[in-house]
């Protein structure tokens, strides 16, 4: 009988904790191994699917910036485009995993399989969680059920949507949740299983991002200095955390009016771990009056994601009518 063909599946790397090394001249760990290296360090994955390697950068993830990160989309793209690749594992560092994933389901487009994953330990550590990640990780690029689903996030023997993952929680090994809904599936040695497929997804086509997108978070008490700050710098956007279902106080919401004024655009969001805005009160700085003034709803999305997705809005349009359909499409609520 014939062998059977093997999938193709390309590991790009990153950086991050997955494969980080103690450097006793910092007297910490940073990202030294390459994705070559963590593709070695697993030699079970080969069972899987047949690896290409490509090295991407190497990072620890709260050191990635907006242009590297963009710049992951031409790298996957270039990628993909072969007809022998069957998927992507993508190893990055989990402290901005989610902002980095939620960043290409906007702009890689395409069917194939995009799938995250990273570690809690450190590459150097006896009982190193990567491995085990990687090998999931690709276990679920590989698999056709992966197919049509977006960016996706395998961690921990779970998977995650890139738009509703999060991550919870800086040292279980199982880190990541979702915002308003469970895994959409699990990944075991026995194989990978699928329990829903992501909604509210679209792609955007930009050359582009407006990486000058900031968050304000709104805690008792607050004043508009932030916002005042932003309106000065020009800033191309802003994203305002409210308390409860959207409100906040009045030098937050005279600060919102101020930015407005200025031509730059306010996403209201939420600073809970769930939830939409949603209407009820009354008073000026409750979120109806934010929407009434022309702020736009981040619906179901977190700060986070809302700042990405606004970053890749304004790279497209710059039309309020056509950002409030992109954030209804994508957010909900």
């Amino acid at each position: 009988m014939a062998d059977v063909k093997k999938p193709v599946v390309c590991v790009v790397g990153t950086g991050g904790t997955i494969a980080s090394r103690y450097d006793a001249a910092l007297g910490g760990h940073v990202s030294a191994a390459t994705a070559q290296d963590l593709v070695a360090a697993m030699p079970e994955i080969q069972d899987v699917a047949d690896i290409r390697v490509v090295e991407h950068s190497n990072i620890n993830s709260a050191l990635m910036s907006t242009g590297t990160a963009f710049a992951l989309r031409d790298t996957l793209r270039a990628v993909l485009r072969d007809d022998d690749v069957t998927g992507v594992v993508v190893t990055h560092g989990t402290a901005t995993l989610e902002e980095t994933a939620y960043l290409m389901d906007l702009t890689v487009g395409g069917d194939k399989p995009v799938v995250f994953t990273g570690a809690q330990r450190n590459a150097d550590e006896k009982d190193a969680d990567g491995p085990r990640n990687l090998l999931c990780a690709t276990m679920v690029a590989a698999d056709p059920a992966a197919r049509g689903r977006g960016v996706l996030v395998a961690l921990g023997s779970e998977i995650h949507a890139a738009r509703d993952v999060t991550k919870i929680n800086p040292e279980i090994l199982t880190c990541f949740g979702a915002r308003d809904c469970g895994p959409v599936g699990s990944v075991t040695r026995q194989g990978v299983s699928f329990f829903m497929m992501p909604q509210r997804r679209l792609q955007l086509e930009v050359d582009q991002v407006k990486e000058n997108v900031h968050i304000i978070r709104m805690g008792q008490g607050g004043n508009d200095l932030l916002f005042r700050a932003c309106v000065s710098a020009r800033v191309d956007g802003i994203v305002v955390e409210a308390t409860g279902g959207g409100n906040v106080n009045l030098p937050f919401y005279q600060g919102v009016c101020a930015a407005l004024d200025a031509g730059i655009p306010v996403v209201a969001a939420l600073r809970l771990p769930s939830g939409a805005p949603h209407p009820g009160k009354g008073y000026p700085g409750s979120y109806q009056s934010l929407i009434a003034k022309g702020a736009l709803s981040s619906g179901y999305l977190s700060g986070i994601k809302a700042r990405i997705l606004l970053m890749v809005a304004l790279g497209h349009t710059a039309e309020r009518s056509q950002l409030l359909e992109i954030f209804a499409e994508a957010g909900g609520g």
